[in-house]
């Protein structure tokens, strides 16, 4: 045992040095990262609040201008949302959800830490607009037009607009991490009923992302055209909509409400259960509801815009919707006041935290049904109503869940608990706080306070609820630096943690505090949902009957989808610069963009191509060590993170192609007058050479899984040749176009499906002449192919847009007939 756990320890530390620093994949250093980061950002955007708060606390002050009260009003919303909120629950999961299930690591450990940099990267991005003097002004959902050059014509919306479309990438590559890890990388007898409710909020929360942040990022794309090349997709003087801008904003926006609050659910299942000294009630039903959560939030977007003028049949039928995604939320509810009262509850700091979220998210649920009553809604919209009802749902649903999370499992971070009796007083003092400052906002919103002014007269009536609200505010404050203050007197004097200082019932809980960088010396043993309580009810060890051969090196263990039956070991990489250098170069890319200096988005485009031809060649060491009888797909592991690449290209594409049907319907003309319906025989040639192309991949993985290295090098060079044919074919129709993509909305959403689309063709013909050069130094055996296999699917995927999304929308659609 003692030379298993040496030999662990050796394969698993990490080295000394400064290019270890920047290169470590650690799923604890990285989570760790995240939420210190993010709680840096959480800091600044409560100064932020505190400044607004200034400006209203009287009649007609002036502690801002108004032009500084919309930049820091635009700063806090962003800063609260994409820097604070959506990552530090991420870095949490990071940290926790690999224990949790018993695994080692993350599923793809450089992803993760690629995920990271961005997320640092893109929030430096975004503040370095104050460096300009001008950061971004337009309110943190940025409505057009007034987002366009037009209304906001200095760099701050170009900031905001590409630090959005960088954080993006930061997320969709966590979440697809997080999906592959609780899928595959469980501990043995973990089947799905067994999931711990922090992990299937986290599941549920990253599918979601998965589809959703594609959809912002594909309005921020169309935005980012907009202001930075003078295209037209939200100017109706070309055929463009403003409220093209809404319907993709919000169909991202009310998800990522849920992208927020479902790991907060999760965290609050976990502290209750724990301090109830029971598993939660309807364990399988409280999962459930996070699953049709988050299918359902898809569902009701239009009821942020019931004031715009839809029809009332789509009013009615958003308004039902909106109604019915209280049900999940409502039995979430049950299940956790249900645990309470059948358990033996332990009352300390987490659990009051957690109740707290109950009682401040349950005042946001009963004031959130009120919306979809439409008359109801057309009273109160951009109201302090719906400031009050925002905060009380995030900050409920969110912050006081997050300080619960805090003090549940910062001892297992540090390997000291914070200060109980501090900790009672940090709870009483937000808590109060929090409702002397948002609860007035209520009455303020019924009296006709609108959202987003800067001064108000005297008279109106809401001068002293400003007051209170603003002194409420900076008490609130003084509760966040206090539990600061808890958090370092602990880390210098506070008491040891062990193991489990809570008698908590998961995974995480079974090792060290702080835990060994292998987490687990050999890999747990699960019989139920709590698996430390199964085991004591059952009088057996967490270890008993499992296989001391599980020690692997720098390995984790996948496992079924369902039943969690053992497959293989799963080697992991060590430290890598991989990840840093991708993160950096993109951001060469989208300064570069902000700037209008092709030459340094080339270099950065470079940067990134280099970046992933290093992550990508082949390793034979990696691939070998510990070689032996296969239980399982080799490929299992990269095609998930394939599947998952697909998934959220494929809705980012969709929104795209979403958007052309959407200016089609509502233009009078379509294509515009002067324009010819389009020409089929270049289309046609395209599609027959794509579909062609799809056929000589097959046919070189399979020369390649018959040990034909030259079929497979044929079918790969026919591969490229067909795709480099398709290439110069849509090059020669862009050059030959009978319109350019500044004439009108019909030509900008052309020039873009069609030059995403292109992109990433280009990006598939790059990889496969890797892949050729790796064929030719006889990189891939029949045994060892998992590149080839993955850039294959890749391919297909490229051929599959083609054919089922560019070619109908773009070429066959406006033969339909011009309306």
């Amino acid at each position: 045992m003692a030379q298993a756990s040496g030999r662990l320890s050796a394969r698993w530390e990490a080295p000394e040095g400064i290019s270890a620093w920047f290169g470590t994949v650690d799923h604890k250093v990285v989570g760790v990262r995240y939420i210190f980061t993010a709680f840096l950002f959480f800091l600044i955007g409560g100064l932020e609040a505190l400044l607004m708060r200034l400006q209203l606390a009287a009649p007609e002050l002036h502690v801002l201008s108004a032009e500084a009260y919309n930049q820091t009003l635009t700063m806090h919303g962003t800063t609260m949302i994409f820097l604070f909120a959506t990552p530090i629950l991420f870095g949490l999961g990071n940290y926790f959800v690999p224990l949790l299930i018993g695994a080692r690591d993350m599923a793809y450990p450089r992803a993760n830490a690629l995920s990271y940099w961005i997320f640092l990267l893109g929030g430096l991005f975004l503040y370095a607009s104050f460096l300009v003097g001008r950061p971004p002004d337009a309110g943190w959902f940025s409505y057009a037009p007034l987002s366009t050059r037009e209304y906001s014509p200095g760099p701050g919306l170009d900031f905001w607009t590409l630090s959005l479309l960088f954080l993006g990438i930061a997320t969709t590559v966590g979440a697809a991490n997080f999906i592959v890890t609780i899928f595959k990388l469980r501990a043995p007898g973990m089947s799905v009923s067994r999931i711990p409710l922090f992990c299937w909020t986290i599941l549920v929360t990253s599918f979601t992302a998965i589809f959703a942040l594609p959809i912002l990022n594909a309005a921020n794309l169309l935005l980012a055209l907009e202001r930075q090349l003078g295209w037209h997709f939200f100017d109706p003087a070309y055929g463009g909509q403003p409220l093209l801008w809404q319907h993709l904003f919000w169909l991202f926006g009310h998800p990522d409400v849920y992208i927020i609050a479902l790991p907060a659910f999760g965290l609050i299942s976990e502290v209750i259960a724990a301090f109830s000294r029971r598993p939660v009630v309807a364990f399988v039903l409280v999962a459930m509801a996070s699953v049709a959560t988050g299918i359902i939030g898809f569902g009701v977007w239009v009821h942020h815009m019931f004031a715009v003028g839809l029809s009332p049949l789509a009013t009615s039928f958003f308004s039902a919707a909106s109604f019915v995604i209280g049900v999940p939320a409502g039995l979430q509810m049950f299940a956790w006041v249900s645990t309470l009262i059948t358990g033996r509850v332990n009352v300390k700091t987490p659990l009051l935290f957690a109740v707290g979220a109950l009682i401040v998210f349950l005042i946001g649920g009963l004031t959130g049904v009120m919306f979809p009553l439409i008359a109801f809604d057309r009273q109160v919209t951009d109201s302090y109503f719906v400031v009050a009802h925002f905060h009380y749902v995030l900050i409920g649903g969110m912050v006081f869940p997050l300080f619960a999370a805090l003090y549940y499992w910062l001892p297992k971070i540090t390997g000291r608990i914070l200060g109980e009796g501090l900790g009672r007083w940090n709870f009483w003092i937000i808590f109060l706080s929090f409702n002397v400052t948002f609860f007035p906002m209520h009455l303020q919103g019924l009296l006709g306070m609108p959202r987003r002014i800067y001064t108000y007269q005297d008279g109106l009536g809401w001068g002293s609820f400003n007051l209170v609200e603003t002194i409420g505010a900076f008490v609130l404050g003084l509760g966040v630096l206090l539990f600061i203050v808890n958090f370092f007197l602990s880390l210098r004097s506070g008491e040891r943690a062990g193991n489990n200082p809570w008698g908590a019932g998961t995974l995480e809980w079974a090792t060290s505090s702080p835990p060994p960088p292998y987490n687990f010396r050999t890999l747990p043993l699960v019989r139920g949902a709590y698996p430390i309580w199964d085991a004591e009810r059952l009088g057996v060890g967490l270890w008993d009957a499992q296989d001391p051969t599980s020690a692997w090196d720098h390995q984790t263990l996948s496992t079924d989808l369902l039943t969690a039956n053992p497959e293989d070991p799963v080697p992991l990489p060590g430290h890598s610069l991989e990840p840093l250098g991708l993160a950096l170069s993109i951001a060469v890319v989208f300064t570069g963009a902000l700037l209008m200096q092709g030459w340094l988005m080339v270099l950065g485009g470079l940067g990134v191509i280099s970046a992933l031809f290093l992550w990508m060649r082949p390793s034979l060491e990696r691939v070998e060590h510990g070689a032996g009888q296969r239980r399982s797909d080799p490929h299992a592991l990269p095609r998930w993170g394939l599947i998952l690449l697909v998934l959220t290209e494929t809705a980012l594409f969709g929104a795209l192609v979403a958007s052309w049907y959407y200016l089609q319907v509502n233009a009078s003309v379509w294509p515009p007058n002067g324009v010819r319906l389009p020409e089929l025989t270049l289309p046609l040639i395209n599609t027959a050479l794509l579909l062609l192309s799809s056929v000589t991949v097959v046919f070189a993985g399979r020369g390649l899984r018959k040990g034909h290295r030259g079929r497979a090098m044929l079918g790969a060079l026919a591969t490229v040749l067909l795709g480099a044919a398709f290439l110069g074919l849509q090059i020669y129709e862009f050059t030959h176009a009978e319109f350019a993509p500044t004439d009108h909305a019909y030509a900008s959403l052309w020039f873009t499906l069609l030059g995403l689309h292109g992109l990433h063709v280009i990006v598939g013909l790059l990889l496969l002449i890797a892949v050729l050069v790796w064929m030719a130094r006889g990189y891939f055996t029949p045994e060892r192919h998992t590149t080839v296999h993955t850039v294959s699917l890749y391919w297909h995927f490229v051929d599959a847009v083609w054919v089922i999304l560019i070619l109908p929308a773009i070429y066959l659609s406006p033969f339909l007939g011009r309306h």
